[in-house]
């Protein structure tokens, strides 16, 4: 499943189509090439970027708004255009004006806490199920390209590390740290779920404890906030070593570097079988 950049001419495409909508209230001039967000006064346009993002998870985030009471962005107005490669998609958001969650205190880990479990609790099983086809490889897109030596090994132990898990809604790349806002330590929103929408719950636990950790976190926070009594620790404990060496080598890709040595130190200590996994390939 391919998980690369949507070209630059149908972003803009997409992008012209979204700043005609009535519903954004925005500057229309088309912006730069590749430009894909465009804010407005009230108002935000987002535009598909990445060739796996489905139409459909947009949609299905706005009826999680509306029945769960999640906290995402409010979905005014929606649609695709015609390109050489195929539809292209288009949003018009609310605006949501806060800050990135770069502290993960207490009072915002457990309102993550408390909003994954909504969302678990009560999203539809629909879109890319971790179990099915490419899904592994759009989970884990990032170490597939970045080290594509390690990506046939870490796919098969995270197999085998879901295998014969429940299975929920997921949002599938949330942190306090990553993909939300807060207004001081009230969280805002959640947005752009991963492309997997469908696994085991614990994933999300354990991708936002692999987010969180090296930033001071104390996981107990977000459980808290999830309900002791809800938490799979067996699941967690299994998926945790996993997550953070994805994370892992996303950060040695991306920084912050502080993130990865951290991660890596954590790594070493509880589960050093993966260590082999962090080398570089072999040259030649």
């Amino acid at each position: 499943m391919p998980t690369g950049p949507v070209p630059s001419a149908e972003i803009a495409e997409a992008c012209a189509a979204a700043l005609k909508s009535s519903a954004f209230d925005g500057v229309t001039d088309l912006p730069g090439l590749g430009t894909t967000v465009v804010y407005g006064h009230r108002t935000v346009v987002k535009v598909q970027h990445r060739l796996h993002e489905q139409f459909e998870t947009a949609l299905r985030m706005e009826a999680m708004r509306e029945r769960a009471r999640v906290r995402v962005p409010a979905l005014l107005d929606s649609g695709t255009v015609e390109t050489p490669s195929g539809p292209r998609w288009w949003l018009v958001l609310e605006r949501v004006d806060g800050s990135p969650g770069d502290r993960p205190t207490a009072a915002r880990q457990r309102q993550m806490g408390e909003q994954l479990r909504r969302w678990h609790d009560t999203g539809e099983r629909e879109g890319l199920r971790l179990d099915g086809p490419g899904a592994l490889g759009v989970m884990l897109g990032s170490a597939r390209t970045l080290v594509p030596h390690v990506y046939p090994a870490l796919s098969r132990l995270l197999d085998e590390a879901c295998a014969g898990q429940p299975v929920t809604a997921i949002h599938g790349d949330v942190a306090v740290g990553h993909n939300a806002l807060f207004d001081g330590d009230d969280l805002l929103a959640l947005f752009d779920p991963g492309a997997v929408e469908v696994g085991p719950p614990m994933l999300d636990l354990a991708w936002c404890l692999a987010v969180d950790l090296p930033r001071g976190t104390c996981p107990q926070w977000l459980l808290e906030g999830y309900g002791i009594d809800a938490v799979d620790r067996e699941s967690l404990d299994a998926l945790l070593p996993f997550i953070a060496l994805r994370r892992m080598i996303d950060t040695r890709a991306e920084g912050p570097d502080e993130d990865a040595r951290w991660l890596a130190n954590w790594l070493a200590e509880n589960a050093p079988d993966l260590l082999p996994l962090t080398a570089p390939a072999e040259p030649g």
